[in-house]
């Protein structure tokens, strides 16, 4: 059952992503040529990293504790310079600037749904308490004061760009915490004073390594994006 909620949620996840970018393209480009273009190209980059991570996590290559470690160097380390890439090539600027400011605040109130799924892992014993908002996962709060804050932002233009600026830079900081957390579990357990890691228990596998090869990224894409439209 968790495990279908992590394929469902990745796949309405990576829809919202290519209609968003149709969206957009729309309010960017004239030229209906263009348009298809850039959704094509989003299309393409998606499906490929998707089957990418679901290839890889199938044959078993994340679900060891060799060094150098595999998940932050193979799956992680990928997503985050794709990030850096898109903000920092220049060729985007069309579409960046026609993303309306509200849609990457609202969009991360999906860490609600993954927040869930996490405490349904930490439940079955997959991943440790400390890595759901029953220990010190904090993530949730970024999730449900989403909505709020694009409410009061946007709407009712009742916060300044500076709390915006704060509670973007909040969310990286929930996320470290998760990463850290994450990361230490499974390669380090020994720091918890634990013996066995989070991977020899299954979590390396499809399809829980959507988390931390698209899930993840994702809010992290969008608040950069939402501090580039600040």
């Amino acid at each position: 059952m968790i495990a279908t909620g992590f394929i469902l949620l990745t796949a309405v996840i990576a829809i919202i992503l290519v209609l968003g970018v149709r969206a957009t393209a729309r309010r960017a480009f004239a030229d209906q040529a263009q348009q298809n273009k850039v959704v094509l190209r989003a299309v393409a980059v998606l499906a490929i990293w998707l089957v990418f991570i679901t290839v890889m996590s199938v044959t078993g290559f994340y679900n060891s504790t060799a060094m150098p470690p595999r998940v932050p160097l193979f799956l992680v380390f990928p997503a985050f310079a794709f990030t850096g890439f898109f903000f920092l090539s220049g060729r985007n600027r069309q579409l960046i600037t026609a993303v309306p400011a509200h849609w990457p605040v609202y969009f991360q109130s999906f860490r609600i749904a993954v927040e869930l799924l996490l405490l349904g892992l930490a439940v079955k014993g997959m991943i440790p308490k400390e890595a759901s908002f029953e220990g010190y996962n904090f993530d949730v709060v970024i999730g449900i004061t989403a909505p709020l804050v694009g409410w009061l932002a946007y709407t009712r233009k009742a916060i300044s760009n500076m709390v915006l600026r704060l509670w973007n830079i909040a969310g990286f900081c929930t996320l470290a915490i998760v990463v850290f957390i994450f990361i230490s579990h499974a390669y380090y357990p020994q720091v918890w004073h634990k013996q066995e890691s989070i991977i020899s228990q299954g979590f390396g596998l499809f399809p829980y390594t959507y988390l931390a090869g698209f899930l993840m990224p994702a809010a992290v894409f969008m608040h950069v994006l939402s501090l580039k439209k600040i």
